[in-house]
């Protein structure tokens, strides 16, 4: 009988630790992870006025994962100033765990009202513009997908157990609508196009605009917009019912004016055309250049010289 009851025993005991093994409870059979170390980075905008500061506070990531949205839950929020990102320059917003798989998108979410927020409750401290010293609260388009977060779209791959570096181009050129008729109810809307690359499949160009001192620029500044080769034609200069133009282009630089010199990061390796744009203030007045047949490698940085006097358009 002793025996009967040590069998009973030893069957009971092996079943009981057979399901807590297979109930996960601190067990090794959970999904794989990698580390995702995620940095921002940004192209300047092209605004009327002299634009000092684009303040953006981001209090979440989430990523898709097997299609549906997950929240990354070692980012810790973070507010920056978009203009200091620029030329190359980039802002490490944090290393997050992933389950190993493929990713096509993340989501950025802000501190941002939407533009239909009652007047009493808009002022908003943490995403903002300034323009000749004075600050205006950003707000994002009506409707639950912007509510939700601005998407970043770039493929990408987690492996188990590996780290992987993406940078995020914010984009400012493109990001930021301003509606209104009057400066009274101006509103600047934000729309980014944000771009995801994998820092360490991506090359840059360095160039210079060797004419850029020239006595015909003195009163302009000039923009270098880069774009996959084949892709740009001159309806890329045709302003959108938001104003904006140069739509489709993956990168922009400012011409430093007193040297000529510009970057382009973050690009991934291929042929580019740049396309040199002239403003006066804020204005666009034409397409002064156009280089094609760049080609940028990975890990490499691009030389490029641009005389805007021997181009023919």
């Amino acid at each position: 009988m002793k025996r009967f009851q040590t069998l009973i025993g030893m069957i009971v005991s092996f079943t009981l630790m057979t399901l807590i093994s297979g109930c996960g409870g601190g067990g090794t059979s959970s999904t794989p992870t990698g580390t995702l170390s995620l940095s921002m980075t940004d192209a300047p905008p092209k605004l009327e006025g002299n634009v000092t500061a684009v303040n953006i506070a981001v209090i979440g990531i989430e990523y898709n994962y097997e299609g549906n949205w997950v929240n990354a839950e070692e980012f810790e929020p973070k507010t920056f100033n978009l203009l200091d990102l620029q030329n190359g320059k980039s802002l490490h917003l944090g290393d997050l765990v992933l389950p190993a798989g493929h990713y096509k998108e993340i989501r950025f979410k802000l501190a941002i009202p939407t533009k239909d927020t009652p007047a009493e409750i808009q002022s908003n401290p943490d995403c903002n513009i300034t323009i000749d010293n004075v600050s205006y609260p950003l707000f994002t388009p009506s409707g639950a997908e912007t509510q939700s977060g601005y998407k970043g779209k770039g493929a990408f791959d987690i492996t188990a157990d590996a780290k992987i570096a993406v940078t995020a181009d914010f984009d400012i050129h493109k990001a930021i609508v301003v509606t209104g008729s009057s400066t009274k109810n101006t509103k600047y809307i934000l729309k980014p196009v944000i771009r995801l690359v994998v820092t360490e499949l991506s090359g840059m160009i360095n160039g210079t605009v060797v004419d850029a001192d020239a006595e015909k620029y003195a009163s302009s500044s000039l923009v270098v917009y880069s774009y996959k080769s084949g892709e740009y034609n001159s309806d890329e200069t045709v302003a959108d019912e938001n104003g904006s133009i140069f739509l489709n282009s993956v990168s922009a630089a400012d011409v430093n004016m007193t040297d000529g010199n510009f970057t382009l990061a973050f690009l991934g390796e291929g042929n580019y055309s740049l396309i040199t744009a002239e403003y006066l203030g804020d204005v666009f007045h034409g397409v002064v250049d156009q280089e094609d047949n760049v080609e940028v490698l990975t890990g490499e940085v691009t030389p490029v010289d641009i005389n805007t006097s021997d181009n023919t358009i």
